[in-house]
């Protein structure tokens, strides 16, 4: 990895370091950055590395994305050799931090965002091409301050196995959001992760944050055997739909009649949760 890299001391025993990366640039200085949204990919977990390659690619080959910052724990001993697999990058930052909830987490990332907008990303997901490209032109459009989107379901291994319905709430993942809106109302502080601080933080800015839907596909959402929030039962859900989805011959099927159900339900406005 490059020698020219800077630690900046912040709160919280975290650390930031920037590394000069020439991907998307050339030896004599870097491409300008046309974007104004900084991707949040946390990462905080050793089950995660095995994805994190893929979903760095799709967010850095974004149009919209100015920066990337990658949230890891303090003690993470691998990251140098994921970024040496995916090619350098300037825009590239990594954010070290003790383990802590999802939200906590991105609150932390958030204090050091400087472009108009946010997207979030977990490690182990990935961005369908042009995503906030799709999400920036909505906002745009709709003079919104908040942009979800629609998402595949994927297995482990990445293969799209099944649409999901996103009729109530979209995944993290999906999000597009105002910096200024995270900086105003963040998640709520945890003190053991419970996998629900998307759901509070929708409740709590019902009467607050106006919340739009991107009815597009712009989201992979893996699916995978050994995660955080195996214990949700909307999650138990997904892992039943994707386990169907592959099993030879039905597999198809099972594509067919949820891209059906997507097409037949999707909206520009999301469902109200009761609970």
């Amino acid at each position: 990895m490059p020698t020219n890299s800077r630690a900046i001391p912040l709160k919280r025993g975290t650390f930031l370091a920037q590394r000069k990366f020439l991907r998307n640039g050339n030896a004599s200085g870097m491409k300008r950055v046309m974007g104004d949204v900084t991707a949040i990919v946390t990462c905080m977990t050793d089950a995660e590395r095995p994805f994190l390659a893929a979903c760095l690619n799709s967010v850095l080959s974004d149009p919209g994305i100015a920066r990337v910052m990658v949230c890891i724990q303090s003690s993470n001993t691998w990251i140098d050799d994921v970024m040496e697999s995916i090619g350098e990058d300037a825009r590239l930052q990594i954010l070290r931090m003790t383990i802590d909830s999802p939200g906590a987490v991105r609150n932390e990332a958030v204090k050091h965002v400087e472009t108009e907008w946010i997207a979030f990303c977990d490690g182990d997901d990935v961005w369908c091409k042009g995503k906030t490209a799709v999400q920036l032109a909505h906002a745009k459009a709709k003079g919104a301050d908040f942009v979800g989107g629609d998402h595949y379901l994927t297995d482990e291994a990445g293969r799209i196995r099944a649409v999901a319905l996103a009729k109530y709430l979209p995944m993290p993942s999906s999000w597009l959001v105002r910096t200024r809106v995270m900086q105003e109302y963040p998640f709520r502080g945890e003190k053991e992760f419970h996998g629900l601080e998307d759901h509070h933080w929708w409740f709590d800015t019902k009467n607050t944050v106006k919340k739009d839907r991107c009815p597009k596909l712009v989201l992979k959402y893996r699916v995978r055997g050994v995660s955080l929030s195996n214990f949700e039962p909307s999650k138990a859900r997904k892992a039943r739909v994707v386990a169907w989805a592959s099993k030879p011959v039905i597999g198809w099927a099972v594509f067919v009649l949820t891209g059906c159900l997507w097409f037949i339900n999707r909206s520009k406005s999301y469902r109200k949760l009761l609970k």
